[in-house]
C-alpha cells in the first residue's frame, strides 16, 4: 500500500520532520555515550583523568587534588610534606583559593590560622626533625570557572595548580 493511502485523519505528517527526528535520535545517542564515557573517565569530577598529584620542584611537598570539580560539591585535598627541620610549618594557600572555595574542614586543626590579602596561612608547631606530615582540606567550590591556586610551605618552592569547576 502506498504511504499516501496510510494517512490518519486529522494528522498531517511531514516526511522531512520524521527524517530529522530519526537523525537526531542517532546523533543524540552518540552524544549521550560520549558524555557517559567522559564522566566515567573523570572529566567532571573524581576519576582517572581528574585525580592528580603535583609536587614542588624540590620534592618536599606533594598535593593530591581533583583537576575537575563541580560547583557546590565537596571534595578533599591532601597536602603532604617530608623532612621538615624547622619547629614551625607555615602553609600559605593563595591565588584564587579564597574566592573560589569555602573551607569546610581542616585535619588536623592548625595551631593558628590567619589571612593576609588573598592568602590563607595555616601554622603548625611541629617537633624538630619530623619526617612526614599531611593536611587534609575539605573544600566546597562556591564559584564556577577556572581557578589558579598556589600552595607553599615555609620558604620552599610553591606548587601552582589549576582546577576547573563545572557549573
Amino acid at each position: 500500500m502506498p504511504r499516501a493511502n496510510l494517512k490518519i485523519p486529522g494528522i498531517d505528517e511531514s516526511q522531512h520532520f520524521l527524517n530529522f527526528e530519526a537523525r537526531f535520535h542517532k546523533v543524540g545517542f552518540v552524544v549521550l555515550l560520549c558524555i557517559i564515557s567522559l564522566a566515567l573517565f573523570g572529566f567532571f569530577s573524581g576519576g582517572f583523568v581528574s585525580d592528580t598529584v603535583s609536587k614542588n620542584t624540590t620534592g618536599t611537598m606533594t598535593l593530591h587534588f581533583e583537576r575537575f570539580g563541580r560547583w557546590q560539591t565537596e571534595f578533599n585535598m591532601k597536602i603532604s610534606a617530608t623532612d621538615q627541620h624547622s619547629g614551625k610549618n607555615i602553609y600559605r594557600i593563595a591565588g584564587d583559593f579564597t574566592t573560589f572555595y569555602e573551607t569546610e574542614n581542616i585535619w588536623p586543626q592548625p595551631d593558628s590560622m590567619y589571612s593576609k590579602g588573598d592568602a590563607l596561612y595555616l601554622v603548625y608547631n611541629t617537633a624538630e626533625n619530623q619526617q612526614d606530615s599531611s593536611i587534609w582540606l575539605r573544600v566546597t567550590p562556591v564559584k564556577p570557572g577556572n581557578a589558579i591556586n598556589v600552595i607553599q610551605l615555609n620558604n620552599t618552592p610553591e606548587i601552582r595548580f589549576r582546577q576547573f569547576i563545572y557549573p
